[in-house]
């Protein structure tokens, strides 16, 4: 039995069609981000739809692609609605439209019957994108005050690659706070719900002496920014291991509404 029903696409030829040229390829992010889509509506959607703007306005402002590799088309309503139809087709083969090796996959990977999964999964990047989004454009705005001085979150930012090298170091993920672990997906799709986090304060680990990847925890993105929004709030260096007890309830009697 068809996953939809293809009676209430209407003609698929009337759909505008974006000239994606010089535009990089969809990655396997935005590709279940645009299938979770798919899935809600069980059809595909126009570009005038209000879900196909949200998502398109989405996946232009989150750091997926370097701005440079971009056109002004990228990711437009037209080339949003095109994905939709493409992933159906990879749904219901037959249709005459064509779809990518990234498409297949992921519909194979997440039928029907695990889109409830697929809808999780979405959620959860879609909050890791954001959190990137949300520290690059409010870098110079937050301020954490510890060890008795105010440090901005620039100070935050030091080695990128240590990131790398701690996911490289764990054979497998799972957040040192809330103890999520992603679901068996590729290791790439794993590794873009979590950050690095230093354990120790922004002054302890200032100078000539290398941060290490002992010195670093495993987050996922909502506890991760969970863990600096509480540090701004306290006004002090907390731990993953103080984070835990906030999120679980065993210490909540200083968190209040500062609002």
């Amino acid at each position: 039995m068809p996953i939809y029903d293809s009676r209430k696409l209407g003609r698929c030829n009337e759909m505008p069609i974006t000239k994606g040229h010089g535009n990089p390829t969809w990655t396997r992010e935005e590709t279940i981000l645009a299938l979770d889509l798919l899935y809600l509506h069980g059809k595909p959607v126009d570009r005038k739809h209000q879900d196909v703007s949200q998502l398109s306005e989405f996946l232009r402002r989150v750091d997926i692609h370097p701005a440079q590799s971009r056109t002004e088309k990228f990711r437009n309503p037209d080339g949003v609605a095109l994905k939709l139809q493409n992933l159906f087709s990879a749904v219901e083969p037959g249709r005459g439209l064509t779809y990518s090796k990234t498409d297949l996959e992921i519909v194979t990977a997440f039928p029907n019957s695990r889109k409830s999964e697929l809808a999780e999964i979405a959620r959860l990047l879609r909050s890791s994108l954001l959190t990137h989004e949300l520290v690059e454009e409010h870098v110079d705005e937050e301020e954490v005050f510890i060890e008795g001085r105010w440090l901005t979150s620039r100070h935050r930012y030091r080695d990128i690659r240590l990131r790398k090298r701690l996911l490289q170091s764990l054979p497998k993920l799972c957040c040192e706070i809330c103890d999520f672990s992603p679901p068996s997906l590729s290791r790439s799709i794993q590794e873009s719900f979590f950050e690095a986090h230093h354990t120790i304060p922004i002054s302890a680990a200032e100078g000539s002496v290398a941060t290490k990847v002992l010195d670093m925890a495993l987050l996922c993105a909502s506890c991760h920014r969970f863990i600096h929004r509480l540090i701004a709030e306290e006004k002090r260096w907390v731990t993953p291991a103080e984070a835990r007890d906030y999120l679980t309830g065993k210490r909540n009697d200083k968190l209040e509404d500062r609002s």
